[in-house]
């Protein structure tokens, strides 16, 4: 249209002079022919590149990743893989351009165990060391699991225990070694203004005192020269009329599925949420922020957000319908305005009126602090259909939600929707790929992690069931 233009312009322009030429005039009074100014590309719509699987074993499955940034942004995994002879070891990589480099070799104290659950975060100055917490059964503590944390070392390549000698030279974070510690989430940050961020630990452990029931415990890393890998662990919250440290709300159910952040003022404070299961009441997901308190040891004690009612549970309850089940909870920290203060962003899954579980989001009312605001409705990408562990992230300013929901077949495939709105309105676009996330589109994917960087969010997922086949652990890059 742009070149029919011209020639008809010109076209007219010739006319016109030719006009002018006979009235006495002069053609070169007409005006000069220019060229159109050039539009601007349309800017490139979303891309997606699967990047690869990153299996150290092809023949063996994989499972459990977990995703970070290094402090040159560059994306770390760290995942669960089997080996030969029936064991599971612990492996992690680093992200170059487009090739996996491995980052050391097992990160398992006992290579000959099947260990399982790991999360990666980074600590230190300027967020140099890597840290990788995970669990396993123990042979020096009866096969009890324990939970363990390590460091990376860049000058030896090699993952350093880091923790209080527990005996025969293992660091379990465990409150108790005795009673078995699973589900470990590591995160990292700092309470104190200019200080470097250090590693914290959230996990599930039963309860010494109430021995049918799983307890949810923190503990944060402290620089100590004459504990293992230079560091020691300390728990951190108030300690419980019957001495211990627990943050469940009722001291007689499950914890399950801990997740943590650093929010609020320069992301300085701590945060914790989870669902507690059993004792014939419905599934509930709670939070907790950590609040300074050098009377608690590790100098913070935990308040419920909202405030529990100790009466009532449901009291402080993030559930939309206290009523119903809800779990599988995801938090991040994050602002849709630029500029201001992050503060922390939840998703989990609740069942609805129809049976199904729904993906719903909330975050933290800012001008009451105790309180959480849903933002939208049901994310599903049909709310007749289940959907599972949503995984939120913030890409900027833009909060993204991931989650695995069932095509209608039993098959379960990883979707993704971003913010499309002011939270009030709450409209969340789907960004999932028309064909899909898979490398193999005809498995199922399980076990996903996300983390976002300054312009992609990087994605990790298995394919395949891990114990009826190799299944692969995938990494793709979506770019809005």
């Amino acid at each position: 249209m742009r070149k029919i233009f011209k020639r008809r312009s010109l076209a007219l322009l010739i006319l016109a002079g030719l006009v002018l030429a006979a009235c006495g005039g002069s053609a070169t009074e007409a005006p000069a022919v220019t060229e159109a100014p050039a539009t601007e590309a349309a800017p490139a719509g979303p891309s997606y590149t699967i990047i690869g699987a990153v299996n150290r074993d092809v023949t063996q499955a994989a499972q459990s990743p977990f995703l970070t940034l290094d402090a040159q942004k560059n994306m770390l995994v760290v995942w669960a893989e089997n080996s030969s002879g029936g064991v599971r070891q612990i492996f992690a990589s680093q992200l170059n351009g487009t090739t996996f480099q491995p980052l050391g070799t097992s990160i398992n104290v006992h290579t000959n165990v099947l260990a399982d659950s790991p999360t990666i975060t980074v600590a230190g100055e300027n967020n140099a060391v890597p840290w990788v917490a995970w669990s396993e059964p123990s042979p020096g503590f009866g096969d009890v699991a324990q939970v363990f944390a390590s460091r990376f070392s860049v000058d030896t390549g090699l993952w350093q225990q880091a923790g209080q000698d527990r005996g025969g030279g293992e660091a379990s974070l465990n409150v108790n070694t005795n009673r078995a510690a699973t589900n470990p989430f590591i995160f990292s940050g700092s309470a104190e203004l200019g200080t470097p961020p250090v590693p914290w630990v959230a996990w599930e452990e039963v309860s010494n005192v109430n021995p049918s029931s799983v307890q949810v415990f923190v503990a944060k890393g402290v620089k100590d020269e004459t504990s293992i890998g230079g560091f020691k662990w300390e728990t951190v919250g108030q300690v419980r009329e019957d001495g211990e440290q627990t943050l469940n709300v009722n001291r007689f159910r499950l914890t399950q599925h801990i997740t943590g952040v650093f929010a609020e003022t320069a992301n300085s404070v701590p945060w914790v949420t989870w669902h507690e299961v059993g004792r014939d009441l419905p599934e509930r997901i709670f939070t907790a922020r950590g609040v300074a308190d050098p009377n608690s040891p590790g100098g913070f004690k935990w308040i419920n957000v909202p405030t529990c009612d100790p009466n009532d549970e449901t009291s402080c309850a993030l559930n939309i319908n206290p009523l119903n089940d809800a779990k599988d909870a995801s938090m991040a920290a994050g602002s849709v305005v630029a500029g201001e203060s992050t503060v922390p962003w939840i998703t989990w899954c609740e069942v609805g009126q129809n049976g199904k579980c729904q993906i719903f989001v909330a975050r933290l009312d800012t001008s009451t602090r105790n309180s959480f605001l849903q933002v939208g409705g049901s994310l599903n990408v049909d709310p007749n259909h289940v959907a599972k562990t949503p995984v939120i992230v913030f890409l900027g300013n833009v909060p993204y939600v991931t989650w695995l929901e069932d095509d209608g077949t039993g098959k379960f495939v990883l979707q993704m929707r971003h913010l499309a709105s002011d939270p009030q309105t709450g409209t969340w676009a789907l960004d999932t790929p028309a064909n899909g996330f898979n490398l193999d589109p005809s498995l199922s994917d399980f076990d996903f992690s996300v983390v976002a960087s300054a312009d992609t969010l990087f994605l990790a997922w298995g394919e395949g069931d891990p114990a009826s086949s190799a299944s692969q652990m995938v990494i793709g890059a979506f770019r809005p």
